[in-house]
C-alpha cells in the first residue's frame, strides 16, 4: 500500500512541476527573459531587443557604460538575480520537505517515535520556508533599489 501511495504522490508532484515549468500559451515567447519554474535568468533586467539584418528580433545583454556606478549596478544585478534564484530553490526544497513530513506523519500509523520525527520534519520545513520567503522579499527589495539607483 505504501508503494502505491508513494507512486501516486510522485506522479502528482511530477505533473505539478511540469505544469509550473511549461505554462500554457505563448505568454513568455516574445520576451528575452523567460523563466523556468520561476527561476530568473542571470541577465534578467539587463537585456534589450534588437533587430538583426534579416529583421528577426534578438536579445542582447546591454553593456554598462564606462563609469563605475553603471558597472557596479550591472554586477550587482547579476549577483542579485543569482541570489534570488538560490532563495527560490531553497523555498522549493522546503516545500518538498513539508510534503515529505506530511507523508511521514500519515504513514506513521500513530507510533510515537515516527510521529515525533514527522512533526520535527514539518516544523523544520516551515521554518525553512519562512526564512526562504523573507530572503526572497529582501533580495527583491534590493533589486528594486539597485534598479532605481541605476536609472
Amino acid at each position: 500500500m505504501k508503494k502505491i501511495i508513494s507512486f501516486i504522490m510522485a506522479a502528482f508532484l511530477g505533473v505539478m512541476v511540469t505544469v509550473a515549468a511549461f505554462p500554457a500559451g505563448d505568454t513568455y515567447a516574445a520576451t528575452c527573459e523567460q523563466t523556468f519554474l520561476g527561476l530568473r535568468p542571470w541577465y534578467m533586467g539587463l537585456t534589450e531587443t534588437k533587430n538583426d539584418s534579416t529583421g528577426k528580433a534578438t536579445c542582447v545583454v546591454k553593456s554598462p557604460s564606462g563609469n563605475g556606478a553603471d558597472m557596479a549596478a550591472f554586477v550587482w544585478k547579476i549577483v542579485l538575480n543569482i541570489t534570488a534564484d538560490i532563495t527560490l530553490m531553497v523555498g522549493y526544497v522546503a516545500i518538498i520537505f513539508l510534503v515529505w513530513g506530511g507523508y511521514k506523519y500519515i504513514m506513521s500509523a500513530g507510533e510515537p517515535g515516527n510521529v515525533a520525527t514527522a512533526k520535527k520534519t514539518i516544523t523544520n520545513a516551515l521554518i525553512g520556508l519562512v526564512i526562504a520567503l523573507l530572503a526572497t522579499v529582501i533580495v527583491n527589495t534590493i533589486i528594486l533599489v539597485v534598479d532605481g539607483a541605476a536609472k
